[in-house]
């Protein structure tokens, strides 16, 4: 909507977004509560929570915690574990598509996410 156009928009999921989402690549171990660890592939990244592609599914509302490589220079190989909650999963041929949203976490833990998430972004990955 505008001034010169006063009809609402529909938004696109881009345009609802409250942070920066960069596209990426990589292999994360995504473990659903009360399930054993499986490999996820990491599709997107923000500062809100990951886009992933699994190999079994699950259901929105979800508790997960995803295990990620820190790549930065000074911690690179360490692991970050963070929480997570299934937003939404949808089937994508052999695999399944899934947006989580990222839990409360503590400073220190959101700080090395957020230096995660600038790394990727300067390197482009």
């Amino acid at each position: 909507m505008t001034m010169a156009d006063p009809t609402p928009k529909e938004t696109t999921g881009s345009e609802r977004r409250r942070h920066l989402r960069l596209t990426t690549m990589g292999v994360v171990t995504l473990t659903v509560q009360g399930e054993k660890p499986q490999e996820a592939y990491l599709a997107s990244i923000g500062r809100g929570g990951f886009g992933v592609y699994l190999h079994r599914p699950v259901k929105a509302k979800q508790l997960v915690v995803m295990t990620l490589k820190l790549i930065e220079e000074e911690r690179a190989g360490q692991e970050l574990k963070v929480a997570a909650r299934v937003r939404w999963a949808k089937s994508a041929g052999q695999l399944y598509m899934v947006g989580l949203q990222l839990e409360p976490m503590s400073e220190q833990r959101y700080g090395q996410l957020l230096r995660h998430l600038k790394v990727m972004e300067d390197l482009q990955l």
